[in-house]
């Protein structure tokens, strides 16, 4: 229902403290998607999609919509100190699509492949779903959590599917893994 967005929206513009820029993507039988951008600190970008929380999550296998079924939003943050990965919203706008499209559930510790990098030049073409700094939002149709797309390479994906969204968390983590870095490489996985 979109009187939830008002409410999502107010809570993430409060929770960063200034008004967004933002833009909007339609998909073919899809409700429009946009995408909010806030420079959390200089040289930071985070993009917060608003839209995906309009209509709970039901799985592809579901023969009927869940209306108790989950939202949620995305969250994408980059180091982008000049605007060089500006286009990187459409992609997560089509991460924010999935549910609604191909009836994807997104849930903390899984993964997603774009199959095609986030941006030009990037080795990162998915993400790890986690939690993100944004705290859970009420709403009059239930609880709202902001959950964080975190970029991902190939190999770091293929790595995921086997052993897992925590392992990788955890291997990011021990390496010291610059994860805002879409210009970086592939950690070292064995």
């Amino acid at each position: 229902m979109d009187e939830v967005l008002p409410v999502v929206e107010a809570a993430v513009v409060e929770h960063f403290g200034h008004q967004p820029t933002r833009a909007s993507v339609s998909f073919v039988g899809v409700d429009p998607i946009e995408v909010l951008r806030f420079e959390p600190i200089p040289g930071e970008r985070a993009f917060v999609t608003l839209g995906m929380s309009r209509h709970p999550m039901t799985g592809a296998s579901a023969s009927i919509l869940d209306t108790s079924g989950p939202r949620a939003e995305l969250m994408l943050h980059i180091h982008d100190p000049v605007d060089e990965h500006v286009d990187v919203w459409r992609r997560l706008a089509l991460l924010a699509a999935a549910p609604a499209v191909e009836g994807v559930v997104y849930v903390e510790g899984m993964s997603v492949d774009l199959g095609e990098p986030l941006v030009p030049g990037s080795a990162c073409v998915g993400a790890v779903i986690t939690a993100s700094v944004l705290p859970d939002i009420d709403t009059a149709l239930g609880t709202i959590p902001v959950l964080q797309a975190v970029p991902a390479t190939g190999n770091e994906l293929g790595w995921c599917r086997v052993r897992g969204g925590a392992a990788l968390l955890e291997r990011w983590r021990d390496i010291g893994t610059d994860l805002l870095d879409l210009g970086r490489r592939s950690v070292a996985l064995d």
